[in-house]
Order: C-alpha cells, then structure tokens, then sequence
C-alpha cells in the first residue's frame, strides 16, 4: 500500500530570513492605501519616471529624483507659508532615502516579511509576505491629502497576518515606534512575528507548533488526556534519544504519567481561553512530528507501521525543505519503537483529545 501523506500548515524559513519595518509614511497617511493595494512602498515621487527597468536604475538618476521630489514640496510648503526646511540640490537625508529605497527594492529577497505599523493601539499592525524577486516592482496611484495624487513604485505583499497594536509585546511595540522609514528588525523578535505570520515553521533549527482547542469548557479530564498523550511522546522522544527505548513502560498510559526532568522536554505554553492554544518549540522535529501524530490517530496502527507516514511542508524564499526527512524519520521512530499494541493506545488518546477536547493542529491527512 502507498505511504500515508500528512500536509502541514507548516513553513521553512531560510537561514538569512529577514523581516523589514516600513512606514506607510509620515503620519502613516498611506496605511490604508499599502493595505488596500498589497504594494509596500515609500515615499518617493517621480520614479515612475525613469527610464528602463528598476534593476538598472543608476544611484545618481535616482538621487536626483529623490533631491528634486524633496525640493518640490519644499517650495510647496514655502508657499503655504512654512518656514524653510531644506536647500536645492542632493543632500545628505537624499541620500538617506537611497539607501531606504534599495533596501526595500532591491536587497529584501523574495519570501521575506515586511511588517507595515499602525497609528494607534486598536489598529491592526500588517504582516505580509513578499511575492516577487528583488527589483520587481509595481506602480501605485495614491492620493497624498491638498497635493494630489502621484504614482509610486513599490513591491506586492500577501498579508500573512494583521494584529491589533495593544496585542503585541513591549519589543516590538517600540521597534515599531522607531522613526526610520524602513530597517531590518532583529532577530530577537523574529519568533514573535512567525508566530503571527505562519503560526507552525522552522527556523534555524527550532520546530515551533501550535494545537487548538475550540471547546467552550475545557475540563480536567479533557486536560489529562492532553497531558497524557503530550508527555507519553516526550518520554518516547528522550529514550529514544537517550538509547534507552528499552526502558519504555508497557503501555503507552504509564508513559503518560512517566517522569521527565524539565531540561529534557520540549517547551509548553498553554493558554486556555477558547478559542485556546498549546504552543510546542523543541531542538529537533519533535514538535512537527507531534503536529503529525494528531491527525495519525485516525489511521490505523498497523498501516502507520507498515505502510510509513509522508510529511509535506511549505518552504519559505529559497529555504531547503530536506527537514521534512528529519520530521518522517522522526514519525518513523516512534511508531516503530511503540510498536502495534502502545501505539493504538497513543491513537485512542488523540482520538479523545481530537474528539472530546475538541483538539486540531493546521495538519490534515492527504
């Protein structure tokens, strides 16, 4: 019989993965427009202008659209009355701009994310994806308030996710206040943000999960059963690993209860709020391998062991998704080390939790 296929929600990230922070102008006059369109760009007027493609652009045919957009409104502002702010000619904040706009351009890669802020707390903070090539850019008709409206080059973004402000954590919140128009945030936040943009992904070696329960009044038992099946494919992961499968209790209900040192187990955040969340980070594949011994409990335990389980994932820009043998191999290992009679008790235990607990991972049989 063919092997059976197990899709996850679930993305690779590559190595050099980067995420912008770009402003959708000052005053954040463009928010509604860079949503509405799934074009990120900056502020710049005339390069719609320039002749041949973006990739040739020369930095000073550039600099000296950017110098004169910039002089442009200067003597727009001088008219309204306006004190004067700036000189003719390319100047150091010109050049500035430059470097934003290759950035944006030119050097985020295909795959990255761009994190586009908002102007209060409730409004949501946008996360999209970047769809196409560097220097592949699309032209966006904007109104920018008394000026008009102008033609701007930008990059298309699918939003990944969009989340409140308020919601977000103290880090980001304040690397997002940042002034700059566009910068690369730090790595610090990067879980943080696929969090929100992939919700279960791979990223220099951390398996990050997450298991759902939509169940209004999540009970004690519903909870033990959880417990039991998440800690009993703990136990299975650290003998295994420790090459003591041997040493394995009789019944996969007894590896449940089995102690487990907290150095050696994979980190657990639980929130219980319905809809409520496990989310499960671990070193290795156990974390995706667990993603995919859920939707497993419905199969059969003999043609899990016989048949071997195929895991397909999606991958992120130029990321390598050979993980995914580490994640089969993973799969593999347990149903082989369980054997027929402990692994269609740990199948009853995810049928229950699937069931009563009403518990799913972004994880489904093909």
């Amino acid at each position: 019989m063919p092997k059976i296929v197990v899709e996850l929600d679930a993305y690779v990230l590559p190595d050099d993965h980067a995420i912008f922070k770009v402003s959708p102008g000052k005053t954040y006059r463009f928010y509604q427009e860079v949503r509405r369109t799934n074009v990120v760009f900056l502020d710049i007027r005339g390069l719609n202008d320039l002749a041949g493609d973006p990739v040739n652009w020369s930095d000073v045919d550039v600099l000296k659209t950017i110098a004169n957009d910039r002089w442009a409104r200067e003597l727009i502002s001088r008219e309204r009355g306006n004190e004067p702010k700036g000189s003719e000619g390319i100047t150091k904040t010109d050049k500035t701009r430059l470097g934003f706009l290759k950035a944006l351009l030119g050097e985020a890669k295909k795959g990255d994310l761009v994190v586009v802020p908002a102007d209060g707390y409730g409004k949501d903070v946008l996360i999209g994806e970047l769809l196409d090539e560097p220097w592949t850019t699309v032209p966006v008709e904007s109104a920018d308030g008394e000026d008009g409206a102008f033609v701007y080059v930008g990059r298309r973004v699918r939003w990944r996710a969009a989340q409140p402000k308020r919601l977000l954590t103290g880090n980001l919140i304040d690397a997002l206040h940042v002034q700059t128009a566009l910068f690369q945030l730090g790595r610090g936040l990067h879980e943080e943000i696929y969090r929100l943009a992939y919700r279960n992904f791979v990223y220099r070696n951390n398996y990050v999960s997450e298991f759902y329960t939509s169940k209004n009044h999540f009970t004690s038992e519903d909870s033990a059963v959880l417990s039991a099946w998440l800690n009993g494919f703990e136990v299975l992961r650290n003998r295994i690993e420790s090459n003591a499968p041997a040493s394995l209790p009789a019944s996969f209900a007894q590896m449940g209860l089995s102690k487990m040192p907290d150095n050696a187990a994979a980190d657990l955040t639980i929130n219980i709020n319905s809809p409520g969340a496990f989310v499960l980070k671990s070193k290795s594949a156990f974390s995706l391998a667990l993603m995919t011994m859920l939707p497993l409990a419905a199969c059969d335990s003999k043609q899990i062991i016989d048949d071997g389980v195929e895991i397909h994932l999606k991958t992120v820009g130029s990321a390598d998704s050979t993980c995914k043998i580490d994640v089969e191999d993973e799969v593999r290992n347990y149903a082989a080390t369980l054997s027929y009679n402990r692994l269609e008790e740990a199948c009853e235990l995810g049928r229950r939790a699937r069931d009563d607990a009403k518990v799913t991972t972004k994880a489904r049989l093909k």
